[in-house]
């Protein structure tokens, strides 16, 4: 090695003040190796030299690439190899091995290395004694601390020792705690691990006094985490009466050279750095003869993950995620039957379920599709790692530690057919699920050079392209205009500026002579990608996504579709990435479609469509497999916000609605949900049986603040459910659908109220991906009116006049006192009113102007600008008769006032052969509205109805008068009024699916 001459020169070129700190820690001793070959620890004559490797990392002159390339190929010839002589490597004898990789979050605990020690004890029995090898991370934490030690050292020498010590008796009380009264294991473990403490101190004061931290160093103290957790783990093997032995990949697995250079951005996808495979056969065959002899039984290697070193011998890693890596490489080199990847979660799942909670675990995947996974962020397996078992054929499995009984994920095969292998099976989700997940990369920039000067000219691509290549910036993803006059990258966040001055760099020329062509940088993105071996055989996957975005009110910035058709990708605004998963995963129908709710007004209604969500939640019907029940059987229904007049309850992630059934009162109009109920609980949280804090908020009404809290990012879909009479709530409606919330509401005072408020919300509905407003039950509660009117006037029809009988509350009052002659009007009011027939002021009924407002809505919908007031309207009580809160005295009114005139027209209708309807009548031609008592032929009438049905006879071009289309059934209630509200959200639902 010639690392002393190289630090020599190092030690020359350095500042006189880290001379004299490095001539102080170097003075007893010689510069020599950094650690001792097979220790793994740093010797005790070994300190000074680790402080003169830091200054050859920093002060000695950069080798160029050719150079390097030179020595790394000569290293690799000159290797004589054990598979080059056909020499028969001593682990081979004992067949296929399994290979087990166990990361940090495994490891995090004594008690989490005694189930992976005894996971692989028994995972080996399943298999008759198989070998095995378990490649290893440093426990849960402490590369992050390891690195945080050095960071710390450059301002707080220390702080940094403390961190350290820290760090180090963590590690030092697992193993004790796994191996009690076991000094014959324990002792060597804990004296290497003080060895390593004494090494890395001394590289820590060279750091302080250069106030620098070179990234060979940092590669070298982050990789004693492995070399620890490799240790700890054997000591328990070995204390289970297993016989085991730790592997040092540092002394067996080399890289080239220029592999080295920082530990790399967590969770990033590094390139791939080949090891030199001879070389490192060689060095574990070595190590092999020389701890094993004559074994006659299999042992159980721990081989430490992340770690290696160059050919020069300078100490390196795979960067980070590289223990995955470490995994395959070693399964290759074993000659392993698979490999599996021990985890925290139930295989790779469809979608990173910290954002997406509805993910679920893929059993088949191809390692195309792996590999397009991790790149984009797919943080399950590293992308490096697929190489090996692809090059060898080794299934990849992906299990759950926690859950070993779980099959979790096999990765396994090729998705091009030209690719393809013998023995692989067709997967059979491909076709019922052609996007098998959806990714991301959170944190991106887009980069853009643009000018009309670049239209038809060749090689900006290449320019862009090289300039990026030249300042090491890597291109995760390219999207072009039409002649190159426009092309974005996108890099990561922390490369943003730099290929922005590359950029500028490069095309330097054309923006000084050319204002119109700039570089600029756009930050704050994300990038999602939606992937799937069934995407390229199945038409309309770009449609479907775009859509689900688009429905999810997430703006596009850039879009890439890959070669291999089996991912297209979208940059989108990291604000929205959260919202923009979920769309996506609902829309490829990977998950429920969740929706959000607010429902205002917990009157009769709005307490109805409580009940009827929280009949559908529990309800088993949905699973069954009936046609009609496939569009809705996903879909889950989040109730984020519920008020009243005075009151408002906000759920962080829904509001059960069966518990808000405990809660409903018995009131005069019947049982309704009763929020001022909750004032005298003392823990809402205790009330829904939820074990998180803050999860509920009872708060004073505040329609905004509602409204802001239902918007949530988390959801992509969401929707106001006004069951209020309110003009106020019924004003803010095109504020609402602006925003994009869909609004679902039997108000009638939007529909019914000023014309341009109706033009206003239809104008927001009316535009492309725009929020939906459904008003269905307006008119009919659950019966379709309105879409009967669309669906006429859709497919061509001319609609002269509409008639009908619109309030059910009315047509019972008329039905049961036309049955029963001898009933007075008053009373028939209130045995309608028993059945909960009314509005909550019941002279809305009487005096026309509920039936009223309904065919103004009608009429609107057929083209009459008409206002409320443009109405001719006949009412059945006199103007001074009002409501003023007690029914006793209304009714007391409603007998003195009203019941002898109404019994006179009754009985004049009934001399006459006639009876009584309260009806309206629309004249589409004449653009006139009238509503009125009608008498019509008792033998013959237009209208049969029953109790409190309600019809519209529509008369039309296709339809005549002697044969008109009908629409008929109950008209009024709670229940039928819920529904009607329930039925146009279910209708909704579908679209946005």
């Amino acid at each position: 090695m010639d690392s002393p001459a190289v630090s020599q020169t190092a030690f020359v070129a350095a500042p006189s003040s880290v001379k004299r700190a490095l001539t102080e820690i170097t003075r007893p001793v010689l510069v020599g190796q950094v650690r001792e070959q097979h220790s793994g620890t740093f010797s005790h004559v070994s300190h000074a030299a680790a402080a003169a490797c830091v200054l050859a990392a920093v002060g000695a002159p950069k080798a160029s690439r050719r150079r390097q390339k030179r020595v790394t190929l000569k290293a690799v010839t000159a290797t004589a190899t054990a598979a080059a002589t056909g020499q028969k490597l001593g682990w081979s004898k004992f067949g296929k091995w399994g290979v087990h990789k166990f990361g940090g979050a495994s490891l995090e605990t004594a008690d989490l290395y005694k189930t992976c020690g005894d996971l692989l004890v028994s995972q080996s029995k399943e298999k008759q004694s198989q070998a095995t090898a378990a490649i290893v991370s440093a426990a849960g934490g402490m590369t992050d601390a390891l690195i945080g030690v050095v960071n710390a050292a450059v301002g707080d020498m220390a702080d940094a020792k403390v961190k350290l010590t820290a760090a180090a008796d963590r590690q030092k009380s697992m193993l004790l705690e796994l191996a009690p009264g076991k000094p014959e294991l324990t002792d060597p473990v804990i004296a290497n691990i003080d060895n390593d403490v004494k090494g890395i101190e001394a590289m820590l004061l060279a750091a302080s006094n250069m106030r620098g931290v070179p990234p060979q160093m940092l590669e070298l103290i982050a990789g004693l985490g492995e070399v620890w957790s490799a240790q700890t783990l054997a000591a328990y093997l070995n204390t289970a009466g297993v016989k085991s032995a730790w592997v040092d990949a540092r002394d067996v697995l080399i890289v080239p050279d220029a592999s080295a250079g920082g530990v790399g951005e967590k969770g990033t996808a590094m390139d791939t750095i080949d090891p030199v495979w001879d070389e490192s056969i060689d060095r574990l065959g070595g190590w092999w003869d020389k701890t094993f002899p004559d074994e006659k039984d299999a042992p159980f290697l721990v081989i430490t993950g992340f770690v290696c070193s160059t050919t020069s011998g300078r100490p390196t890693t795979l960067k980070r995620s590289g223990s995955d890596y470490s995994a395959t490489i070693f399964a290759k080199i074993l000659g392993a039957s698979n490999v599996t990847f021990w985890k925290n979660v139930n295989g790779v799942y469809t979608a990173d379920p910290r954002k997406v909670p509805a993910a679920f675990p893929i059993a088949n995947m191809t390692f195309d599709e792996a590999m397009e996974l991790a790149y984009f962020g797919g943080q399950v397996l590293h992308p490096s790692a697929m190489v090996p078992c692809i090059e060898e054929r080794i299934p990849v499995l992906v299990r759950n530690v926690f859950n070993p009984s779980h099959p979790g994920t096999t990765v396994y095969g090729r998705g091009d057919d030209f690719l393809r292998w013998d023995d692989q099976v067709d997967d059979p989700m491909d076709a019922e699920m052609p996007v098998k997940a959806i990714t991301s990369i959170e944190k991106i920039s887009l980069v853009t050079i643009s000018g009309a000067s670049f239209l038809g000219t060749h090689g900006v691509a290449k320019r862009l392209m090289e300039a990026l290549s030249n300042a090491g910036v890597n291109v995760i993803l390219t999207s072009q205009g039409s002649s190159e006059h426009s092309i974005s990258v996108a890099v990561a966040e922390n490369d943003g500026e730099l290929a922005l001055q590359a950029v500028q760099s490069a095309f330097e020329l054309e923006i000084a002579r050319n204002k119109e062509t700039r570089a600029i940088i756009k930050n704050g993105l994300s990038i999602m990608a939606v992937i799937g071996e069934g995407m390229k055989n199945c038409a309309g996957i770009s449609g479907r996504f775009f859509n689900a975005l688009g429905k999810a009110k997430v703006n596009i910035v850039a879009i890439a579709q890959g070669s291999s058709e089996r991912n297209i990708s979208a940059v989108v605004d990291r604000t929205d990435l959260a919202r923009a998963l979920r769309a996506a995963h609902d829309g490829f129908t990977l998950s429920e479609l969740t929706v959000a709710v607010a429902v205002i007004g917990t009157g009769m209604v709005g307490s109805e469509v409580i009940r009827q969500f929280a009949r559908f939640r529990k309800s088993s019907g949905r699973k069954k497999n009936l046609p009609a029940m496939n569009e809705v059987k996903f879909l889950n229904i989040e109730t984020r916000a519920v008020c009243d007049l005075n009151k408002m309850l906000l759920g962080e992630h829904g509001i059960p609605e069966e518990k808000m059934e405990e809660k409903f009162t018995e009131g005069s109009a019947g049982s309704i949900f009763d929020l001022a109920g909750f004032e005298k609980e003392q823990k809402l949280e205790e009330v829904f049986q939820s074990d998180k804090e803050h999860e509920f908020h009872l708060k004073d009404t505040n329609l905004d603040e509602m409204v802001d809290f239902l918007d949530t990012k988390r959801i992509p879909h969401k929707v106001i459910i006004d069951c209020t009479a309110s003009d106020a709530v019924a004003s803010k409606y095109p504020e609402w659908l602006r925003r994009g919330l869909h609004v679902i509401t039997p108000n009638k005072l939007a529909g019914a109220g000023p014309m341009a408020r109706y033009l206003d919300c239809l104008k927001e509905v009316g535009k492309l991906g725009a929020a939906e407003w459904h008003y269905e039950a307006t008119v009919g509660s659950q019966l379709p009116v309105i879409s009967m009117v669309h669906d006429l006037l859709q497919t061509g029809d001319t609609v002269h006049k509409v008639s009908g009988v619109l309030s059910g509350s009315l047509s019972y009052v008329f039905n049961v006192m036309d049955r029963d002659p001898g009933m007075l009007f008053s009373e028939a009011v209130v045995a309608a009113r028993s059945k909960c027939l009314w509005e909550p002021d019941p002279t809305r009924d009487l005096s026309g102007e509920d039936t009223a407002r309904k065919a103004l809505i009608l009429g609107r919908e057929l083209g009459l600008s008409l206002e409320f007031e443009d109405i001719e309207i006949e009412s059945l009580i006199p103007e001074s008769l009002s409501f003023s809160g007690s029914y006793e005295k209304f009714d007391e009114d409603l007998k003195s006032q009203v019941d002898e005139d109404m019994k006179e027209k009754m009985q004049k209708a009934k001399d006459n052969g006639q009876r009584l309807f309260y009806s309206a009548e629309i004249d589409v031609e004449s653009g006139k509205i009238s509503i009125g008592l009608k008498p019509f032929p008792r033998e013959d009438p237009p209208f049969a109805l029953k109790e409190a049905e309600i019809i519209v006879q529509f008369v039309t071009q296709r339809f005549p008068e002697a044969t008109p289309l009908v629409v008929r059934g109950p008209g009024a209630g709670a229940e039928v009024t819920a529904s009607g509200v329930f039925a146009s959200l279910l209708r909704l639902s579908k679209t946005l699916s």
